[in-house]
């Protein structure tokens, strides 16, 4: 009986490593719907600094360029592992012509994210 209940206790452990370790920071932020275009593609790479916690804000438009309505905004996490860092929409957004995505690391990690933004 304590042979079966330590191996389902192990079992589980065990599990719940798998499963953290296999997580992604993907964030998808609205939802693209027929007719919608890719209006900015932007791929965010930054390199690991030891127990530092880097950021970053990607902006649509750039300079000079004139805004769509923004209907979808996909950030995907290629690091991977659980590592990979955090996205955050801190101005603008869904519904709007103009947006600010906060990236933020995890502690001694890297980020390596492609952020895509659909519009009309």
């Amino acid at each position: 009986m304590k042979f079966t209940t330590a191996f389902v206790v192990l079992a589980a452990v065990l599990g719940s490593c798998y499963l953290v370790t296999a997580q992604t920071h993907n964030y998808f932020f609205g939802a693209r719907v027929p007719y919608d275009t890719l209006v900015n593609q932007t791929s965010v790479i930054q390199t690991s600094s030891f127990l530092r916690v880097k950021s970053l804000n990607v902006e649509y438009p750039l300079k000079g360029q004139r805004g769509r309505n923004i209907t979808a905004i996909y950030v995907y996490d290629r690091l991977g592992g659980g590592r990979g860092g955090f996205a955050s929409i801190t101005k603008g957004g869904i519904g709007q012509n103009f947006t600010r995505i906060h990236l933020k690391t995890q502690r001694g990690n890297g980020m390596n994210f492609q952020v895509e933004i659909y519009g009309r």
